[in-house]
């Protein structure tokens, strides 16, 4: 049967009898979803998912970078393997699915082309934009001649009407395109204008139809459907709607939304929801579905691909960037002039400067902040249910470090917010006594999954009584050394620092301890301290006495480490001895040495800073030792 017979069958079953039609789900999660992670699928990912889409039995597969054959070589974005390799890995994980990639002329090569026929192509989707479309047909030959199979898709379809896409699509199908799509470049569509644009192409030719839609206004399924409706039997989807810009109509609701129209697809619904949760899924945890700028887009037809030209325009003069892409949009949806970029730029009227705002994910507490200290036990539930409200707000996860203070003193009680960013909103409560700290482990303990007890606090309470070990179970409890924690904090600095100024001279301002200042030695080649010195210093370390003694500074001063706050006269004397390249970095923030050393390079750690990134180890070992408990080894 030939396929301009089947596409005809296929077109008067949907429209005599909708329970009865069979379409075609085009996957491209591997080609399409590779805008969202930077064209960063590798061999093996391709191998994996290629395989899971072929065994639950998509029977079109897109693979490759997501602006198509030859884009890695052509400087579009860098591929983790080729695109033959990929073709290959995706062919041999699912032997009986078609597999595909994308080919825009201009960009990849006749000679590309060829060399991916040669790695087991079998169908190929040449897209161009749609009033220019024509200039793909020599493509679209050699393809044929290649024996492909080949989709012409018109990109930004919406740059020609409805009437000259049904010509230019009959055009396209005499020059040998198998199926011809519809596609919705920047998300722009209602379901009328796809009616308008397949009902088109449906008058003027009988080749099979497809349509390929993005969610900037959350039109994508609708405008999928009624593609389909209106005869087109290629739908272009991805798990999640991974893709470029605000995604792409979702794999799982597609199927969902065509198994309850009685649309056959040949997928099970469960199973592809299953492979979109579990391969998918932990990547769409990392990821916002839309911004702001996709609405932009969505609503003004301005693909994405022109947006860095724009938001540097926006920037060099001023101006909103999401109102310069409506005008842009508006102006040409096909192409960027960028004479009358700046023209446009320059009519707009200019940001005004911008407020301080909090945001509904703020961390807020009456008395608690990032710079305050809190003094009761009410300030600890404040702080704790802030934390809770925040965590909620923001997919994150509420830790309470628990530090006993330098002495016991029966009624101390300090609470403080250490860390409220990414994945972790992390408070402090710093306790004089163990009846304190039961109080609070009693009024925390329902509404916290994971306490730090640092065991750089005071000595006396290093070691919890039994009955407070109860109260949370070991489980709950990781033991810390925030000290610790700090001086790799710190370390790390300082060897950045050193890969700078490593060659110069290093001062410290302060007394600093013997395993902090091996650390300098070992990394400056001169380390001059203007402070107590431990015993044995290192041979490259020289104590001095006062900012007169400059006979270890022959080779200038690459780097400054204030352990304290100088004073005033020795804050002149240390700018004086710094070069302009030379960088300060202070255990602290000092604001009356920053304002007499002002323009100077300084580095301000806080250790609080510490604590960013430790989450997901210290869940780690939580759950490592929850397995343990749960699992016991025995050995002989």
């Amino acid at each position: 049967m030939s396929d301009c017979l089947k596409s005809q069958i296929e077109h008067r079953a949907i429209l005599c009898n909708p329970s009865r039609a069979r379409i075609e789900i085009l996957e491209c999660t591997l080609r399409d979803g590779s805008y969202a992670v930077d064209f960063k699928f590798t061999e093996n990912d391709t191998a994996v998912l290629a395989g899971v889409l072929g065994r639950l039995g998509f029977r079109w597969i897109e693979v490759g970078h997501g602006l198509g054959l030859g884009a890695a070589a052509s400087g579009k974005g860098a591929m983790p393997a080729s695109d033959e390799n990929m073709i290959e890995a995706a062919k041999r994980a699912a032997p009986h699915a078609q597999i595909g990639c994308f080919f825009i002329p201009g960009i990849g090569t006749a000679d590309q082309l060829k060399s991916a026929h040669a790695a087991g192509l079998d169908f190929i989707r040449i897209g161009y934009n749609a009033p220019e479309i024509e200039d793909a047909f020599p493509y679209l030959t050699l393809a044929k001649e290649l024996g492909l199979k080949v989709c012409l898709n018109f990109m930004k379809t919406y740059g020609v009407s409805p009437q000259v896409f049904g010509e230019k699509a009959s055009a396209g199908a005499n020059a040998g395109a198998d199926i011809i799509y519809c596609v919705d470049s920047s998300g722009s569509m209602f379901p009328e204008n796809v009616r308008e644009y397949i009902s088109a192409a449906r008058d003027h030719c009988e080749c099979r139809l497809g349509f390929h839609g993005h969610s900037n206004l959350q039109f994508a399924v609708a405008n999928s459907v009624d593609a389909v409706r209106c005869g087109a039997t290629f739908i272009d989807t991805t798990l999640y709607g991974l893709g470029r810009s605000a995604g792409n109509v979702p794999t799982e609701i597609a199927v969902a939304v065509f198994d309850k129209l009685e649309i056959e697809t040949g997928l099970d619904l469960f199973d592809v929801m299953d492979a979109a949760e579990e391969f998918v899924g932990p990547l769409m945890s990392q990821m916002q579905l839309y911004d702001m700028m996709s609405v932009a887009m969505g609503c003004s037809q301005f693909h994405s691909s022109f947006l860095p030209k724009v938001v540097a325009a926006a920037g060099k003069h001023g101006v909103d960037p999401r109102k310069l892409v409506v005008a842009m949009g508006h102006l040409d949806p096909v192409h960027l002039d960028e004479n009358n970029l700046t023209r446009v730029a320059r009519s707009l009227p200019r940001l005004k400067a911008e407020s301080t705002r909090n945001t509904l994910t703020s961390f807020s507490a009456p008395g608690i902040s990032g710079n305050s200290i809190s003094t009761s036990l009410s300030s600890v539930k404040s702080l704790v249910d802030a934390m809770v409200v925040t965590c909620a707000k923001r997919r994150a996860r509420p830790v309470l470090e628990l530090v006993a203070s330098e002495s016991p003193c029966d009624d101390m009680v300090l609470a403080d917010l250490v860390l409220a960013e990414g994945p972790v909103v992390l408070g402090r409560v710093i306790y004089g006594s163990f009846d304190v700290l039961e109080q609070v482990l009693k009024m925390t303990g329902n509404h916290v999954p994971l306490f730090l007890n640092d065991k750089d606090g005071g000595a006396w309470g290093i070691e919890w009584p039994t009955h407070l070990k109860e109260i949370l179970g070991d489980e709950r409890v990781l033991p810390v050394r925030s000290k610790r924690m700090f001086a790799g904090y710190l370390e790390d600095t300082l060897l950045s620092a050193a890969q700078r100024r490593g060659q110069f001279c290093m001062i410290i301002c302060g007394s600093p301890e013997r395993d902090l200042l091996k650390v300098c030695c070992d990394l400056f080649a001169s380390v001059v301290v203007h402070g107590e010195v431990p015993p044995s210093v290192p041979q490259n370390c020289w104590p001095m006495e006062d900012f007169s003694d400059r006979m270890h500074f022959d080779l200038g001063i690459g780097v400054a480490l204030l352990l304290c706050p100088p004073s005033s006269t020795d804050a002149r004397s240390i700018d004086q001895l710094l070069s302009t390249e030379s960088i300060v970095i202070t255990l602290g923030h000092f604001p009356r040495f920053e304002m007499e050393i002002a323009g100077r390079n300084v580095v301000c750690l806080d250790p609080n800073q510490a604590y960013r990134g430790q989450l997901d180890r210290w869940v780690a070992i939580s759950n490592l030792m929850k397995s343990a408990k749960a699992s016991p080894v025995f050995t002989q």
